[in-house]
This record gives C-alpha cells, structure tokens and sequence, in this order.
C-alpha cells in the first residue's frame, strides 16, 4: 500500500510538469509564428509541427487557435505591464512631473524587451505590433493592456488640467502609434534620407519619437 501511495504522489507532479513543457513549448512556437507571419497564414498544425508535439496536445491545452494566440499575447503582457506599474510608481514616490518621463515609462519597457530582451520577446514586439495596429485586435489590446494605460492617461490629467479628455486620449494614442513604429524598426526614415538615418537605430530613433510626443501632447492644451 505504502509503494502504491508514493508511486502516485511521485507521477503526479511529474506529470504536471511535463504538461507546463509542453504548453511553454507550443506558446513559444506560436509566438515566433504568429510574430515572423499573420495570425490568418500560421496553422495550428504549423504551430505544433515547429514545437514537436502533437496536434492533440495543443487542442488539449488550448483548443482552438483563437485560444492559443489570446494565450501568446497574455503571457508577455503580464510582463510589460509590472514593468510600466513599476516605473510609473518609481516617478511617483518622486514626485516626477515630467511628462516625457511618464510618456517614457509606458512605452520603453517593450523597447528595452527588443533591445536586450531574448528572441522570444524580439518575436513577441513583432507580434504585438501587428495587433495593436489593427482594429480586428481591439478586444484583445483592451483586455491586456488598458487597466495600465489608463493609469497612465488619469496621471497625465493630473499633470496637464488644460488639456481635455479627448486630447489626453488622442495624444496617448498616438505616442503608442509611434512607439510601436520605432520599436519594430519601420525603414521610411531609411529611404526619405538616403540610408543617413536607420530605422534600426533603435536608442536615437526612440529619443527622438519621445521629445516629439512629449512636445505634441503638451501641445494639445485648450
């Protein structure tokens, strides 16, 4: 009786683990698919065939595709945003009002994932590009991402009384709309110079997107 009780107790946990392997497996699999390619042009036989398991597995774990995606971009959402709370608090016990910093305090995080971050994360900023830029995604962004960033839009309120909700909003949009730009590397700049100035600069593109987002929502006052 003793043999068969330890038995089960030493299986169970192994079990479990091996079954946290094998969904971290098809998570970073689809996450280098979904990020290299489209959601519509990545299978979720693609997926399991890239991550060596089985296409029951992945159904076991996740279901459909639909499930599968929603899960990649959770995983690192979760991430990013203790990464913004906690620099946004960091500004706070200091009693920050720079509006750049706050700017700078959303968005840098996921510039700091692409700059040093693994390839998981290199991946996932080409990921999250695709569906912050698109309106198919809306529901997803706003489950992930909008707790944080209206904490965010509710200091820059705080910081800026003549400005009204709509411009706070706006602004805020559109400092996202460009980060996004500058952290994926967008090449415009690259052919409107001659090859002079490089999407690929990463450190002097995102300097410059920060004061030209920052010099723009203060000038949104009314």
């Amino acid at each position: 009786m003793e043999k068969a009780k330890s038995g089960r107790s030493r299986s169970g946990p192994v079990t479990r683990a091996n079954g946290d392997q094998t969904k971290e497996k098809i998570l970073d699999a689809a996450e280098e698919l979904f990020g290299d390619k489209t959601f519509d042009t990545v299978s979720l036989r693609d997926i399991t065939h890239h991550a060596g398991v089985t296409l029951a597995l992945a159904s076991y774990h996740f279901g459909t595709k639909d499930n599968l995606f929603i899960a990649v971009v959770a995983r690192r959402a979760d991430i990013l945003n203790r990464m913004r709370i906690e620099r946004f608090h960091e500004l706070d016990d200091a009693g920050a009002t720079d509006v750049g910093a706050y700017l700078d305090a959303f968005v840098r995080p996921l510039l700091t994932q692409a700059i040093e971050g693994d390839a998981g994360w290199k991946s996932y900023v080409g990921l999250i590009s695709k569906v912050a830029m698109t309106n198919r995604w809306n529901e997803l962004v706003r489950d992930n991402f909008d707790e944080t960033a209206n904490m965010f839009v509710a200091k820059l309120r705080s910081l800026l009384p003549r400005h009204s909700e709509e411009s706070l909003f706006r602004g805020f949009a559109f400092t996202l709309q460009l980060g996004l730009q500058v952290i994926t590397q967008n090449q415009r700049v690259d052919s409107l110079s001659g090859g002079r100035y490089l999407g690929r600069d990463l450190e002097a593109s995102y300097a410059k997107a920060i004061r030209f987002t920052t010099a723009g929502m203060l000038g949104l006052a009314d």
